[in-house]
């Protein structure tokens, strides 16, 4: 009898189960690009546009109001994190942000995504908006070189201060840094044997 009411007890406990986990969210769908091997989660509710730039192969941006963040595939530069030594990787990430990309007070360290070696600087640069104004913009990029392809993950506030960049990045932070860490890079199919 003991043994009955245990089976019955697992059944209906198997079937809680189940109705709790079909009332769950759906998630977020895995944006794929077949083209450039990569997919990401982009935050639920967020919007996912792919265009062709200028400095991108593709550029993606997932956004949701004034919150976003950009993937970048692009040519890698031949001089451009070339060692297998972390300090001269970031003096080159250092060179590269404030030459091309016009940053100052760059910092960088390495890092890792999905088990390979990246690069994240963080840079104030000064940009000018549609009206001629200059704003401050704070930027935190990270570079992950794979073969002759980089791939750059951006995100970036506007500000006048430290303040109202603590008070920006507050509102999506989270929400973009748990995207990022869902980013994933595919391998190519297997050659065809003739």
């Amino acid at each position: 009898m003991l043994d009955a009411a245990m089976r019955i007890l697992s059944l209906l406990l198997m079937a809680a189960c189940a109705l709790l986990s079909g009332c769950k969210e759906p998630a977020s769908p895995r944006y794929v690009n077949k083209q450039f091997l990569f997919s990401f989660i982009a935050p639920k509710g967020w919007t996912v546009t792919e265009e062709r730039t200028s400095s991108c192969l593709v550029s993606v941006m997932a956004q949701s109001g004034d919150c976003r963040f950009y993937i970048c595939v692009s040519e890698r530069p031949e001089d451009f994190l070339p060692t297998t030594s972390d300090f001269a990787n970031c003096e080159l990430v250092k060179e590269y942000v404030s030459e091309k990309l016009k940053g100052f007070n760059v910092s960088c360290r390495p890092s890792l995504l999905q088990g390979r070696r990246t690069y994240d600087a963080i840079y104030l640069r000064r940009v000018a908006d549609e009206n001629g104004d200059i704003r401050l913009q704070l930027v935190r990029q990270t570079f992950l070189p794979r073969g002759r392809l980089l791939y750059t993950m951006t995100s970036y506030v506007f500000g006048k201060n430290e303040d109202d960049f603590k008070a920006a990045y507050s509102s999506c932070d989270n929400d973009i840094l748990r995207s990022q860490a869902t980013f994933f890079l595919h391998q190519p199919p297997p050659a065809e044997k003739p």
